[in-house]
């Protein structure tokens, strides 16, 4: 049986467009892995027959020595021949080559480093670190997935089942979350309830508030508001609120979210914002959201606020992490079985790092 890659190379464009489509753009690293010299890395590879089962391997060096000339020979015999002669004492000095000399080291520790980092790129083990031996090659799931003639869902599946055993857990959590913002309509569900909201980021994000954070940090939650901007308070809260004797006015500003913890440990108030570009529990906003509370006979300590962000890598965190309310907590949907919880011992007290960690 031939492979794929034995006689037609795709050229680096194809490479690519190919590795942007295979590795989510939140990964860590994720440019390195992505993005030109990560392309002509990955065809260097193949060029070299740099792949699991194959006998080939390279060294950084060999991706600056390539030439746009050189790339187009893809018979085996003038590859396996290319191959030996940039691994021999004398190398082509071709003015043509793809970079200069002193480049290896960034396509080592970047490119070659970020690609290994997601299971896409192996090298042999037990070369020294100072060795000039030829050590890395791709993983041959990843090298089918470079395959020109694999597309639609045939190369969809392929990417779903080769993203479940490489990418971390967060990298997959977040590729759900876009995947969702594209839909038409975005159900939120808990309870019996079925509840649509508008399609969008904030939505995306409220759905995973919802049915995550609250599960994950919450014993018995019960959803008392969702607010859109088309739609303060929707019908069917009605009820629960009036249930509890909260002084809502839709006229306000209110919060995205509320959620009563109503289980065994206590009675709690849990405001929610849904960050997406701006609008975390800033110490005004929680001043605020104490007199809705105050308003309704609910003391503070029966209230707590949470920021929800996609990543901590988001921009939108790090365009207003500054501004979060001490006192308050921040949750990342991409890493749901964490939160942060920003103390302020000027308010509990003096508090020891051992009484903290003892908390």
């Amino acid at each position: 049986m031939t492979n794929w890659y034995e006689h037609a190379l795709p050229d680096v464009d194809f490479i690519k467009d190919r590795l942007q489509t295979i590795i989510p753009d939140n990964v860590e690293n994720a440019n390195h892995a992505r993005n030109i010299t990560a392309a002509r890395t990955v065809f260097v590879m193949l060029y070299a027959y740099a792949i699991d089962g194959e006998d080939g391997r390279i060294r950084p060096s060999m991706v600056t020595i390539m030439t746009d000339r050189q790339s187009l020979e893809q018979t085996r015999s003038s590859r396996e021949k290319w191959r030996a002669l940039v691994l021999g004492p004398k190398k082509p000095n071709d003015t043509e080559r793809w970079y200069s000399e002193n480049t290896r080291e960034p396509i080592r520790d970047d490119t070659i480093a970020s690609l290994r980092g997601i299971g896409a790129v192996d090298e042999v083990s037990g070369v020294p670190t100072t060795s000039s031996k030829p050590r890395y090659f791709l993983a041959r799931d990843f090298a089918n997935l470079l395959d020109p003639s694999l597309n639609g869902e045939e190369l969809e599946e392929l990417i779903t089942i080769w993203r479940a055993a490489h990418l971390a857990k967060g990298a997959l959590i977040l590729q759900g979350l876009r995947e969702q913002e594209l839909r038409s309509e975005i159900f939120v569900e808990f309870g019996h309830v079925k509840h649509p909201m508008s399609p969008g980021k904030s939505s995306v994000l409220t759905k995973a508030a919802v049915e995550t954070f609250a599960q994950n940090f919450m014993e018995k939650p019960e959803v008392l508001l969702i607010s859109e901007s088309a739609e303060k308070v929707h019908w069917q809260f009605g009820k629960l609120l009036e249930r509890l004797k909260l002084a809502i006015n839709p006229k306000k500003t209110l919060p995205d979210l509320i959620i009563a913890e109503t289980g065994s440990s206590g009675f709690r108030l849990v405001f929610i914002e849904i960050v997406h570009s701006d609008g975390p529990i800033s110490n005004t906003r929680k001043r605020d959201l104490l007199a809705l509370a105050e308003a309704s006979d609910l003391k503070e300590e029966e209230c707590t606020f949470v920021t929800v962000f996609s990543s901590r890598s988001d921009a939108a965190y790090r365009k207003v992490q500054s501004s979060i309310a001490w006192g308050s907590f921040v949750w990342f949907a991409d890493e749901p079985e964490r939160i942060v919880h920003l103390i302020d011992t000027e308010s509990t007290g003096k508090k020891t790092l051992n009484d903290l960690l003892n908390k």
